[in-house]
């Protein structure tokens, strides 16, 4: 499997729908969020596990492939040899390879490329795996931020349709969102917003340029509710069954549920209605492009 830099591999490009990739790579083996409230990303276990991972849009925004999967780039191949091996040769290909470190292992990236290779703790293991997009890569900024002394979160909350979740309103500023919120880590994220703020209560906030929020998610560490219906840490067929029995119009798509009337949807972590909900997101995620597939309850 030979990746092509910036654009994807043989059947899967990035900014490909979702549907389109599976139209030519068949259903995955498995399909899971990496997050509480990420998109799913689809696994593929043929040659090796590749993991196809999907931005807001549901179009493909990176491509994993662990070891001792047979990728190469241009011509040299990355998993299942001594790390030294790799990184030699790939710099005498004339490309930039830089070592990052993380939790006491060692990657490397070539960032023009948008390539990253996973480190092990000793480099005769070779790569874990090697991980591309279709944008070149920069180092990860993370910022620790404190909040006012005894606040630690929203507390139980509600969805108020279209506007915002608990405490939190769409449009409502960075900074004032850090003051209710108490702390948490700041970074900029892959794609969608700007910038991104995960606290440690369990909320992600996502923003625009200005700082403003553009997206809202409440984990499953919070308690959110909607008309009377417990939305986190339930069955997803029991919050469908008291949702439609409280009168609330119901679409079910693949690991999620979604509430039209009121713009936000509900996630699990595969798509299983006996699955713990996990995460409550407004707005509501953009339907997939495509033939519909969500069913009416």
């Amino acid at each position: 499997m030979e990746i092509v830099p910036l654009t994807g591999v043989a059947g899967a490009a990035f900014g490909q729908s979702r549907a389109s990739v599976r139209a030519v790579r068949g259903e995955p083996d498995s399909a899971f969020r990496r997050g509480a409230d990420a998109p799913l990303t689809d696994m593929y276990a043929d040659e090796s596990c590749v993991f196809l991972e999907y931005d807001g849009a549901d179009l493909l925004h990176a491509i994993e492939i662990a070891s001792p999967g047979p990728v190469t780039l241009h011509g040299v191949r990355l998993l299942g040899r001594p790390e030294d091996e790799v990184v030699g040769e790939l710099r005498d290909a004339g490309h930039e390879v830089v070592a990052e470190e993380e939790a006491g292992s060692i990657g490397w990236a070539l960032p023009a490329l948008g390539v990253t290779l996973g480190g092990t703790a000793r480099d005769t293991d070779g790569f874990e795996s090697v991980r591309f997009c279709g944008v070149p890569t920069t180092l990860d900024a993370f910022e620790f931020f404190e909040g006012p002394e005894g606040r630690s979160g929203p507390g139980e909350a509600v969805v108020l349709p279209h506007r915002g979740i608990g405490p939190v309103r769409l449009g409502a500023g960075r900074s004032a969102m850090r003051g209710l919120l108490g702390p948490g880590i700041g970074s900029v994220p892959e794609f969608g917003a700007a910038w991104q703020d995960t606290f440690f209560s369990g909320v992600v906030l996502s923003y625009a340029a200005d700082e403003t929020v553009v997206r809202i998610a409440f984990t499953g560490r919070t308690s959110v509710g909607h008309d009377g219906v417990p939305l986190l840490g339930r069955p997803r067929w029991d919050v469908r069954a008291q949702a439609t029995e409280a009168g609330l119009r119901v679409l079910d798509r693949e690991a999620e549920l979604v509430f039209p009337d009121a713009g936000f949807s509900v996630l699990t972590a595969r798509d299983g209605d006996a699955l713990p909900t996990t995460a409550v997101v407004l707005p509501a995620p953009a339907p997939p492009p495509g033939p519909a597939t969500a069913r009416l309850w």
